[in-house]
């Protein structure tokens, strides 16, 4: 399996497409050496396949004689490289002319092109990691907040595989007590495993997958971002909130009501949370053909969020219709946002909201914040982690499962001892069977026992050169 992608050695940009001062162009695979050698001149005379390992030459770039560029080049000798191959890392100027061309030349020389995210599966087909830490590269890639980032490099770490291999070996020692002493019972030394034994280690291992399910959705979050919907009556604030946020002027504010007709969506970092932030039309009744379709898009985002932001002016009473609104968001998480309380002696939520849901849930729910003064951004950046991100979830080292494929994995190791400790008087060698499913599944949060299919959906997803 796999064979014939890695007897290729491939080459691709590896730093962002663009003019920069600096760019890398990395050739990995059997013959890296020899084919970079081909097009390089040391300064020195010094041949590649002389170098030492993470040595760096300087030198020259050329096409049949024709010099390119003046590079560095570093030599990494395989299994200590990003791929487990050998790898030559060539840096150059940034220029994009300049890059096409050396990666030409070296095309001429025997590499060949790498496909999207060619070089991570060669470093997961290699063993140099596994699938839940490649996976772990390109949420760094796209990492855009810092507990973003630091989730991503706590999975990169082996954060995520180590919890569940030490799960996966605890279910493999109980398999192997009950196998062992079912082959050979005639050996009277041996440890006993009795069913409450089996019973209790199943429990342990399913309390810890359940531990680890309860930080699917804080992991998803981290990775996709926080969806939210600014929703509200005409100029209660909302496109000013936007702005405060996102700390520019991107949405239009004006005293005209109505002046937001579509959905404006934004991704911002709010205190290292990503949120990807949608600004909708006030919400109100109106026979203006386009406000109101803007008013259907306002609601429809609302449904679709993760969070909604119900925005209030703290400077006039509330009315009938925001009080209907009101009703209609806490369906879904939410927070109610007191705009303008410079405009307010006290700035307390309307009597009419606090009798409508209460005090327990108001001190949960209210955010009292002045766009205009820029007040409360603290606040409510407390109020979404409460939300959300519940415990030391943001602030320990603690694993997350931070995609779809990881959840299911678990999900099915989890149905399967669930299994086993509903069938409390089954045979032992019967229970096996679903410890070993349980077993595989946690192989397959791993990326143990992936099939090549889904490893290569994997890793074309992944830009070019990674």
């Amino acid at each position: 399996m796999y064979q014939d992608v890695q007897e290729r050695t491939i080459v691709a940009l590896s730093t962002p497409v663009g003019t920069g001062g600096i760019a890398v162009i990395r050739l990995s695979g059997p013959e890296a050496i020899r084919i970079a050698q081909k097009a390089f001149v040391s300064a020195r005379g010094k041949r590649l396949d002389q170098v030492p390992s993470h040595r760096a030459v300087f030198g020259q770039m050329q096409d049949q004689g024709e010099v390119i560029d003046e590079v560095l080049v570093l030599v990494m000798r395989g299994p200590h490289s990003f791929t487990g191959e050998d790898t030559v890392e060539i840096n150059c100027h940034g220029g994009m002319y300049i890059c096409q061309r050396i990666i030409e030349a070296l095309i001429a020389c025997g590499a060949s092109m790498a496909e999207p995210g060619e070089f991570s599966k060669r470093a997961f087909l290699n063993g140099r990691m596994d699938l839940s830490e490649a996976e772990a590269v390109m949420d760094m890639i796209s990492a855009q907040t810092a507990y973003s980032l630091k989730a991503a490099v706590n999975q990169l770490s082996g954060g995520f595989s180590r919890k569940v291999e030490a799960l996966r070996q605890q279910l493999i020692d109980t398999i192997v007590a009950i196998e062992v002493n079912i082959d050979y019972p005639e050996y009277e030394d041996l440890p006993e495993i009795t069913d409450d034994s089996i019973i209790q280690n199943c429990r342990q291992v399913l309390d810890q997958i359940d531990e680890l399910l309860a930080t699917a959705e804080s992991g998803r979050m981290l990775k996709q971002g926080v969806k939210v919907a600014i929703v509200g009556q005409p100029n209660v604030g909302k496109s000013s909130l936007l702005n405060l946020l996102l700390r520019e002027q991107r949405a239009i504010v004006t005293d005209v009501a109505g002046t937001t007709r579509d959905v404006l969506e934004e991704r911002l970092d709010l205190g290292g949370i990503p949120l990807r932030i949608m600004d909708t039309a006030g919400i109100r009744k109106t026979d203006d053909i386009v406000e109101k379709i803007g008013v259907e898009r306002a609601l429809e985002a609302a449904k679709e969020s993760d969070l909604v932001l119900l925005v209030l002016d703290a400077g006039r009473a509330v009315t009938p219709e925001e009080l209907e609104l009101l009703e209609l968001v806490r369906k879904r998480p939410y927070l109610l946002v007191l705009n303008k309380t410079d405009l307010s002696e006290n700035g307390v939520a309307p009597e009419p909201v606090t009798q409508l849901i209460g005090e327990p849930e108001l001190e949960r729910v209210l955010v009292s914040m002045s766009a205009k003064q820029e007040t409360g951004v603290a606040e409510l950046t407390d109020k979404v982690k409460e939300l959300f991100f519940a415990g030391d979830v943001l602030t320990s080292d603690k694993p997350l499962v931070t995609n779809l494929r990881q959840k299911e994995a678990l999900l099915r190791a989890r149905q399967a001892l669930q299994m086993v400790l509903a069938s409390q008087q089954r045979e032992q060698d019967l229970l096996v069977i679903d410890i070993r499913q349980a077993c595989d599944a946690l192989s397959d949060a791993q990326g143990r026992s992936t099939q090549e299919d889904v490893v290569n959906e994997i890793f074309s997803r992944f830009c070019l050169g990674k």
